[in-house]
């Protein structure tokens, strides 16, 4: 497993979820791209962009020790290792949408919304990519904070048009790969006393 590849992963999740979600409601001529949303990239209409614009620690970091960790072999034994936390994050992104007419553009963004709504938490099947543990879940959240002047200023640092968006924001962990060596507990102690 390479978990340094999560983040391309994060975006070829959202994707496909996308796919999906317009396939399985009749939109089958929707492209979805995570490529920066500008006119100059738009190849075929309606385009839907998750565009990943910003990467950040989660709010509630702090320093990091390492934490005892306890899995199972190949023959079943329990082995212990410490390793270090992981660390969470936040991939922020801004999902647009550009189509023939603003009453499919509309109609698309409902969508785009409506799918969000029913999958805030990704697990298992729904994640794509080898960097995902079997135990991961992605929470996809609405970013609250994001206001009209994020989005002008979104659109004006891509030297477009303004034009509707949707801010989200995915939570994520990265997990380390170095592991101290195995772990021996005392099971028990012989005492013996000799005269």
């Amino acid at each position: 497993m390479s978990q340094f590849e999560v983040i391309r992963d994060l975006g070829e999740t959202l994707k496909e979820l996308l796919k999906e979600a317009f396939k399985s409601s009749g939109f089958t001529t929707v492209t979805v791209t995570t490529d920066r949303p500008k006119k100059d990239n738009i190849k075929n209409l309606p385009m839907v962009s998750s565009y990943l614009y910003h990467v950040g620690f989660a709010q509630n970091y702090r320093e990091r020790t390492e934490s005892l960790v306890s899995t199972h072999d190949k023959q079943g034994n329990i082995v212990e290792f410490f390793r270090d936390a992981p660390v969470y994050l936040n991939a922020h992104y801004v999902v647009s949408v550009w189509g023939n007419s603003p009453g499919e553009e509309n109609l698309l963004l409902g969508l785009i919304i409506k799918t969000f709504l029913e999958h805030t938490i990704l697990t298992g099947e729904d994640l794509r990519g080898e960097s995902f543990y079997p135990d991961d879940k992605l929470n996809i959240y609405p970013n609250l904070q994001a206001d009209h002047n994020d989005l002008m200023s979104f659109w004006r640092s891509m030297n477009e048009e303004m034009r509707p968006a949707l801010f989200y924001y995915v939570r994520f962990r990265v997990e380390s790969d170095r592991r101290s060596s195995e772990v021996r507990r005392v099971i028990g102690k012989d005492i013996a006393v000799h005269r």
